[in-house]
């Protein structure tokens, strides 16, 4: 426990002066208009283990090969209290699905929809640099939503248990930063994070096994390399993601894990509206916890975020 509190304070002290330079280069932006938002996001991916899905206890080579598709719809109404500060009612629909044929492709954690109904109290500050030019943001929100868990729409799949908890209660904090700088000859040195804290009342798990508190934190660093329209961008990446709580459903590996590795994707947002990345990444996997007989694992696919409104 003492090693795992060291490994977290050393990733929030890194994160913090990551995220220092940043805040140099903020630039004010006009308060906008109240406004309906619908926002749709996704990730198709394979990925041999499935590590950070799958609550599955056999977990190795017999079962291997995962084709996910995430992909949340978000429709929010925006009420901005002053410039850069809002408050936002919102519901989300979010379809996770596995095309897979194997009997581990069936299960209720890779195959549901989530419906969520929430609150949030969120800021938003972009940077600019000298010329104006968009480098970069920081958006930050405090929640609370409550999500209702449904079948996969492919009877093919595993139903949700009946011992399985369908609501779950989710409040926390969340944040994303974002920042890029010319280097010359373009050439871009950029970085990213997302991180969240947030407690769940059922995390859809077992009905007796309730309350977790979950740490995520997602940063990646790399460069860019600007071809025309597109852009290849390597990147190093760690994900960490940590349930403070102490029972012993707190302490599964697929809640406790440190992943880190290298990764490329080739930027196609000149072309297309919104964001769009094709990547790959492979990675090397730590527990916190409970370890898995898996220590490395692969993904790759196609990422995108598209605002419609």
């Amino acid at each position: 426990m003492k090693c795992k509190n060291m490994l977290l304070s050393a990733l929030l002290l890194a994160t913090g002066l990551w995220a220092r330079p940043v805040m140099a280069e903020e630039s004010a932006s006009p308060k906008p208009e109240d406004a309906v938002r619908i926002v749709i996001s996704g990730d198709a991916y394979y990925t041999r283990y499935n590590l950070d899905r799958s609550r599955d206890e056999e977990c190795g080579d017999e079962r291997k090969g995962y084709y996910l598709m995430l992909m949340p719809v978000e429709v929010s109404w925006k009420h901005y209290i002053r410039e850069g500060f809002y408050v936002s009612p919102y519901t989300m629909f979010s379809v996770t699905h596995d095309f897979g044929d194997e009997s581990w492709n069936k299960s209720y954690w890779n195959n549901n929809q989530i419906v969520s109904l929430g609150l949030r109290l969120g800021s938003e500050q972009d940077f600019t640099d000298e010329s104006g030019m968009y480098t970069g943001g920081v958006y930050g929100a405090l929640f609370a939503e409550y999500q209702f868990l449904t079948d996969s729409f492919d009877g093919s799949k595993d139903s949700v248990p009946d011992d399985i908890s369908s609501g779950n209660f989710k409040t926390g904090a969340s944040v994303w930063l974002a920042h890029s700088s010319d280097v010359g000859r373009g050439v871009r040195f950029w970085k990213e994070m997302w991180g969240e804290l947030a407690y769940h009342s059922t995390y859809f798990n077992d009905e007796d096994e309730d309350n977790y508190l979950i740490a995520t934190l997602l940063p990646k660093i790399g460069l860019g390399f600007d071809m025309g329209k597109v852009a290849l961008e390597p990147y190093l990446k760690v994900s960490l993601v940590n349930d403070f709580l102490g029972k012993d459903w707190n302490e599964e590996p697929w809640i406790n894990y440190v992943q880190y590795g290298p990764g490329v994707r080739l930027s196609l947002s000149e072309l297309l509206p919104g964001s769009f990345y094709v990547y790959a990444e492979y990675f090397r996997v730590d527990y916190l916890d409970e370890s898995s007989d898996v220590s490395e694992d692969v993904r790759y696919g196609l990422a995108f975020w598209v605002p419609i409104l």
